[in-house]
């Protein structure tokens, strides 16, 4: 009988089996050659707000880019569909995630139709590329996806650490939120919101002012102005 070190065989048989290819996009494509750790930062974001949402709900993400978070959100939650204006990422998320209970879509967030189906909408690294004059539209776009009794979660980089941020990450950051700013403007939405801070993938209430990253969640939506 020929010996053997390890029972490694079996594990890669099962795997050939069933066969599954995932192809990068230039955006992931991008974050492992240059900045691996922030592929870890993100997806430790994912985990926390399903977390917050829960078994079996109908998740709304508004800037999904290729899709990655947007399948941790499926796979934990139920169901996630995922859209943003470029269609190249959302042409990579539809290569990469055929499962049933996901969708992905090309779509402008401020050009929405309300339809108040979401159990929870949830953004990262959005709001802080959206014109200042356009923050209203956006949050009411979000409360707009909510069911009554739907929650949101958001996360953007802090203000702070705009100091320690790449060129290319500052070229597209028009709107950049302290702890106290991102907490009154989700209050004008929400009748409930909960800050919490992230430094690197560690997710916490400890003190916002030195926060790298900032996630809110906000509870019990406000009637839109013009219900």
């Amino acid at each position: 009988m020929k010996e053997t070190k390890s029972n490694w065989a079996c594990v890669t048989e099962e795997l050939i089996k069933k066969p599954s290819l995932i192809e990068l996009g230039r955006y992931v494509s991008y974050w492992f050659h240059k900045t691996p750790r922030r592929l870890l930062h993100s997806m430790s974001y994912y985990k926390f707000a399903s977390k917050m949402i829960g078994k079996n709900k109908k998740v709304l993400e508004i800037g999904c880019n290729e899709g990655l978070g947007t399948y941790l959100i499926a796979k934990e939650c139920g169901y996630a569909k995922g859209i943003d204006f470029d269609e190249e990422a959302i042409a990579t998320a539809k290569h990469n995630f055929p499962e049933e209970n996901l969708e992905f879509c090309s779509q402008d967030a401020l050009q929405m139709e309300p339809t108040g189906l979401f159990d929870a909408v949830i953004n990262f690294d959005v709001i802080e590329h959206i014109y200042p004059e356009h923050e209203d539209a956006f949050f009411s776009a979000i409360t707009s996806q909510l069911s009554d009794t739907g929650l949101t979660v958001i996360g953007t980089p802090s203000l702070i650490s705009q100091d320690y941020a790449s060129e290319i990450s500052k070229k597209g950051h028009v709107n950049v939120y302290s702890p106290e700013r991102l907490e009154r403007v989700m209050r004008k939405y929400f009748s409930h919101v909960f800050m919490f801070a992230a430094n690197d993938e560690v997710i916490h209430t400890g003190y916002l002012p030195l926060a790298h990253y900032l996630i809110a969640v906000g509870c019990k939506k406000k009637p839109l102005k013009n219900d």
